[in-house]
């Protein structure tokens, strides 16, 4: 499963970093980092949990073998710089090949089959908008549910595609479509993309039961 963006301490960020050179063991860690073998145990046991490690096989060894850890590709993305030009140069070309409602429409179903990432969640309509904000937050939002009129809103004030939506405002459109797929019923964006980019996500509380999703 692909999981959301993880921000690593600096710690665990330097594991990772040296996991970029090939797969190593706890005493190679912590010999090149200069920390106990405990401390690597610790920050290892937190990227395996956030995905962005995973145990790869044994080295071995005198006595025992050694377990070896890998960075995997959710990690390896930890380091890129290239992710978000590429995002904001495919907005452009997009934008200069699609009219208005094509190119929102293109947008939703992207969200719709980024959605197949993630588990859905299971209950009443309240707990599945609540699991989709915690999916936001997950992704880098500030999520949180309120009512307002009989519909659930879900507000974040930040954006986790700040760095699109501010320029694009048909972004919006693929967490709206993710949000769609993931609880099963329909949601209608209403994001503020001013100055600052605000989430803002509208679900009727008469959403379709969890039985009957597909």
């Amino acid at each position: 499963m692909a999981m959301a963006l993880v921000r690593p301490n600096s710690s665990a960020r330097k594991v990772l970093a040296q996991l970029r050179r090939g797969p190593m063991t706890v005493e190679d860690l912590a010999m090149v980092l200069r920390l106990t073998d405990n401390a690597i145990r610790n920050q290892l046991r937190k990227l395996q949990d956030a995905a962005l490690v995973t145990r790869t096989g044994v080295r071995p060894g005198v006595s025992k073998p050694s377990a070896l850890y890998a960075i995997t590709l959710e990690g390896q993305i930890q380091f890129s710089t290239i992710y978000l030009p590429v995002l904001t140069q495919f907005m452009l070309v997009a934008e200069g090949q699609c009219a208005g409602k094509q190119l929102e429409t293109f947008m939703r179903e992207t969200g719709k089959s980024l959605a197949a990432r993630y588990p859905k969640p299971i209950g009443d309509i309240g707990l599945r908008v609540h699991a989709a904000a915690r999916l936001l937050k997950s992704f880098g939002g500030l999520a949180d549910v309120r009512t307002r009129n009989g519909t659930f809103v879900i507000q974040s004030p930040v954006c986790p595609l700040a760095a699109l939506t501010s320029e694009h405002r048909a972004a919006c459109k693929v967490l709206e479509g993710l949000l769609t797929e993931y609880t099963g019923a329909p949601v209608n964006s209403c994001c503020s993309v001013e100055e600052e980019p605000q989430c803002c996500f509208e679900v009727p509380r008469a959403g379709v039961p969890a039985a009957r999703r597909g």
